[in-house]
């Protein structure tokens, strides 16, 4: 191969990558050509890219993107994945694809630079979904907003609270309306009236 037509496939593959900096390594030795066609086709549908690597270029691209220790892993059959919506479900999808088809295996790869084993690569699987972190960083946010907004809107409640408290009439205590007292000649209301005492002679 002409040092022309390998620098034409590193220059493809570094355009590709776009500077992605996640990126999974797998072997498919062992695969048929209809189950690669699908596992193809199922990756395409989720914006997730693989390339089939000639691992001496791979290393040259890797080492100048920073992802050296990845020339662990360029040994044999390798295929490069990386896309899709994030790490995680990068990660999710190819170990279900991995499951389904038994064949494949995962050898290593990079999560936003760092390089990871096969067994990493799993764990990552169990990290929640970009949209859910993106719920959760939001519900983080909105917290503080609600707190101040419950406290602002607690005295007011707590004062109208009171005063209906206030305006409901106890049993106990007498109505003051229809009673009165005899004063002298003048009739006061709210008292209660007296036995009248007839005038000295």
């Amino acid at each position: 191969m002409s040092k022309y037509v390998k620098e034409m496939m590193m220059d493809q593959f570094r355009t590709d990558l776009d500077g992605s900096r996640s990126v999974l390594i797998l072997d498919l030795k062992g695969l048929d050509a209809v189950s690669e066609w699908g596992l193809r086709r199922d990756l395409r549908k989720k914006q997730i890219k693989l390339r089939t690597l000639k691992n001496s270029l791979a290393r040259r691209v890797f080492t100048e993107m920073g992802l050296a220790g990845l020339d662990q892993f360029l040994s044999g059959p390798s295929v490069a994945v990386w896309g899709g919506a994030g790490v995680a479900e990068l990660a999710k999808e190819i170990s279900a694809q991995v499951k389904k088809l038994k064949k494949p295996a995962i050898k290593g790869g990079a999560v936003d630079g760092v390089v990871v084993g096969p067994g990493q690569v799993e764990e990552i699987t169990k990290l929640p979904s970009r949209e859910a972190l993106i719920g959760r960083v939001a519900a983080l946010a909105l917290a503080p907003a609600q707190r101040i907004v419950s406290l602002a809107n607690a005295p007011g409640s707590g004062l109208a609270g009171q005063i209906a408290t206030l305006a409901i009439p106890k049993d106990d205590e007498p109505s003051a309306e229809g009673e009165a007292v005899v004063e002298g000649d003048a009739v006061v209301e709210g008292e209660t009236p007296t036995e009248a005492v007839p005038a000295a002679e």
